[in-house]
């Protein structure tokens, strides 16, 4: 497994993150846009230019973007504008995604004020469905992730979600910590997922750094290992009041646990 961090995590302009990332000795960086997203880098020729040179220069790849974008334009919104510019975003970051080399697009599995549950997982599998011919001809991977919705929470929902859409270029990314938040086995659902999994993010609730929280960590990575998950775990840890130092305790930490189990 490959181990890198998002940029938050990290607290650094994109413009010193992969010089930063190099330094602590990550092999990889996530990138996250938000509702402004098409006013950033990656939304920018010259910007994507810039970011390919970062990334060549230090020998960090971009393995990932993620898309926060999807908390204000939801494929569960009731207005056709809000559905529209799920289905942009979707498309459009696809197109980068392959410019830039990164494999996976986390794309968080939100709802919307006023939608049922069934509902808004019936806008989802739509939604997503109108775009994954596109992401497979890029060569992309729209990864949906558990972000606490009732209808995209479990593994055996979100398996139910994938297999609904049947395409390759549409998985999950797993956050575990997040599971944790909701009180669920994320053991279990490492087993469900098992090779729908594209990309995992790594936190430990309730802790500063990894280790420190209410997460079995070394019983999560022997649960991803058992089911030949070999790509990015990806830190989404606390930037602390240092989080330069908080990343190396991090990647320390990580690297030790990857080489015992």
């Amino acid at each position: 497994m490959k181990i890198g961090s998002m940029d938050g995590s990290l607290a650094q302009p994109w413009e010193r993150l992969f010089e930063v990332a190099a330094k602590i000795g990550f092999e990889g960086v996530e990138l996250g846009v938000g509702e402004d997203y098409s006013q950033t880098k990656l939304w920018k020729e010259e910007g994507r230019r810039e970011l390919k040179a970062l990334s060549k220069a230090s020998n960090v790849v971009i393995a990932s973007i993620c898309i926060h974008s999807y908390w204000r334009f939801s494929f569960a919104g009731s207005e056709g504008k809000i559905s529209r510019t799920a289905h942009e975003i979707a498309e459009e970051a696809a197109a980068i995604a392959h410019e830039i080399g990164a494999r996976n697009l986390l794309i968080p599995v939100t709802s919307a004020e006023g939608v049922t549950a069934e509902e808004a997982r019936k806008r989802w599998i739509e939604g997503i469905k109108s775009c994954a011919d596109t992401a497979e001809g890029y060569g992309v991977v729209y990864a949906l992730e558990n972000v606490g919705q009732p209808f995209a929470t479990t593994g055996k929902q979100l398996a139910s979600i994938v297999d609904e859409i049947n395409s390759p270029a549409v998985k999950v990314y797993y956050d575990p910590g997040n599971a944790i938040y909701k009180n669920l086995n994320p053991l279990e659902d490492i087993r469900v997922l098992s090779g729908r999994i594209s990309q995992v993010h790594m936190k430990d609730p309730g802790g500063d750094h990894l280790g420190e929280g209410k997460m079995d960590i070394p019983s999560v990575i022997k649960a991803l290992k058992a089911i030949n998950y070999n790509g990015w775990i990806m830190l989404e840890t606390p930037e602390t009041d240092d989080p330069i130092k908080a990343s190396e305790m991090n990647l320390k930490y990580l690297r030790r646990l990857l080489l015992m189990i």
